[in-house]
């Protein structure tokens, strides 16, 4: 053991200056590892801490609570389809209701009514082409057959504007859903 010892020491500047060398270059690659072990570690805690405090806080129900709601929802979706199957028989009374049938009834006679009073109308003029004289009696005609078709398309719209119908037409889309 001291002949190695003494080697060491019987060694020239130059090979004491290699050696050393050797040393600081094992021990700044060491470094060099270590740094990048730690900058690796550095990173992954602060990956760990960013995704931590960006996950939303999530508040979990309690099952007691969970299935009161649940047991409420349900009450509500029976509710709700019995209402549903009540709305559509109140739609199918009002409909077959005889103000309803009445209704439409007095909207098809104002419709016989109106094409009627055309008809009467054409019927007169081709009728005053054949008879020769004054045509004074068909301007009159007309003005009464005008009068009588416009009170007859007052009275459509207004049987057309009755509640009935409106009522069937806004409960139609509550029942299709």
């Amino acid at each position: 053991m001291n002949d190695s010892r003494e080697e060491e020491y019987d060694l020239s500047d130059g090979q004491r200056l290699t050696v050393l060398e050797g040393y600081v270059a094992t021990n700044r690659n060491i470094l060099l590892v270590m740094a990048l072990i730690a900058l690796v570690g550095v990173s992954v805690a602060v990956t760990v801490v960013v995704l931590k405090f960006s996950q939303p806080k999530v508040i979990y129900v309690e099952q007691r609570d969970f299935n009161s709601l649940a047991k409420q929802v349900e009450f509500l979706e029976t509710s709700s389809e019995r209402w549903q199957g009540q709305l559509s028989d109140i739609n199918a009374i009002l409909d077959s209701s005889s103000a309803s049938a009445f209704k439409e009834l007095l909207l098809d006679q104002e419709q016989s009514y109106q094409l009627h009073l055309t008809a009467l109308k054409q019927g007169m003029k081709d009728l005053s082409r054949m008879m020769p004289g004054s045509r004074t009696w068909l301007e009159i005609y007309n003005e009464k057959m005008d009068l009588a078709l416009k009170q007859s398309k007052a009275r459509q719209q207004q049987l057309e504007r009755l509640q009935t119908k409106r009522l069937s037409r806004l409960a139609k889309p509550l029942n299709d859903e």
